[in-house]
Order: C-alpha cells, then sequence, then structure tokens
C-alpha cells in the first residue's frame, strides 16, 4: 500500500511568543515617567535592554536627549549607562560610579539637564521632561560616587 502522507505543518505563529519579560526591570523604571517621555523614548529604552549585561537591574530611567539624538539615562546596580536611539549607530556610553564623578543639574520650567564629568571627560544629557526622577539619578549618583 501507499505510504500516508503526513499532514500539512501548521504554519508558525510569532504572536505565541514567550510573552512579556523584564529581566532587567527596565519596564518598571519606565513605568513612573510620563505619558510622552515613554513615547519618546521607546527606541531608547530598547538599545537600553541590548546594552544591559545577565543580572544588572535598572534602578532609575529617565528619557532624555544624548548626543542630539532621543535618549534615555539608567542608574543601574552596577554604573550608569546613557544611551540613544541614533539609527543604525546608536551611542552607547558608560559612566563609572567612582570618586571623581561630580554631577551637575539645571532646571527650567518644563526640562532639566544634567552633566556628568570626570576630568576632562563629560556626558551631557538634556531635554529632560521627568526633572524630579532626574534630581532622584543625580542625587544617587553623587551618593555612590561620592561626588
Amino acid at each position: 500500500p501507499p505510504a500516508a502522507e503526513a499532514p500539512p505543518a501548521a504554519m508558525p505563529d510569532a504572536a505565541s511568543g514567550p510573552g512579556v519579560t523584564d529581566p532587567f526591570g527596565i519596564g518598571s523604571a519606565v513605568g513612573r515617567l510620563s505619558g510622552g517621555a515613554r513615547t519618546k523614548g521607546h527606541a531608547a529604552f530598547m538599545v537600553l535592554a541590548c546594552a544591559l549585561e545577565p543580572g544588572e537591574g535598572a534602578q532609575l530611567v529617565v528619557q532624555c536627549r544624548y548626543n542630539g539624538a532621543a535618549g534615555a539615562v539608567a542608574l543601574t546596580d552596577r554604573r550608569l549607562l546613557v544611551v540613544n536611539a541614533r539609527e543604525w549607530e546608536p551611542d552607547v556610553t558608560t559612566v563609572d560610579l567612582e570618586p571623581g564623578l561630580t554631577v551637575k543639574g539645571w532646571q527650567d520650567g518644563n526640562h532639566a539637564a544634567l552633566v556628568f564629568e570626570r576630568e576632562d571627560d563629560e556626558v551631557v544629557v538634556d531635554r529632560i521632561a521627568d526633572s524630579a526622577v532626574a534630581q532622584e539619578i543625580a542625587a544617587a549618583v553623587r551618593g555612590r560616587s561620592g561626588g
């Protein structure tokens, strides 16, 4: 007798993926931000997720502008990470939380800016809508770096 044909394979369904996962706690940290910041920072938050190391946890996150593109600053349990979502070549900068790091902050009625400095190196972020979270990041960085 002829061999029975196998039933046709079911079409793959990508919608049944692993579901929502947040191994770095970015979602919780971003949940504190204004709706506009969450929307503007969406791509930068994805870059941030790709730049974090296994087991690293985001404690505070704020949306900003960094090197002319939509960005994000994350204070993790290990470091300060500043990224942007520049198309095709995002900037990813680690700022070590060590003695000698200073933080300067500015705020007007609508936005805040932060500058992280060590010797001849500085990282500048601006257009931060969630200035209260920016103040928390600045205070925490000062506390952890002694600056």
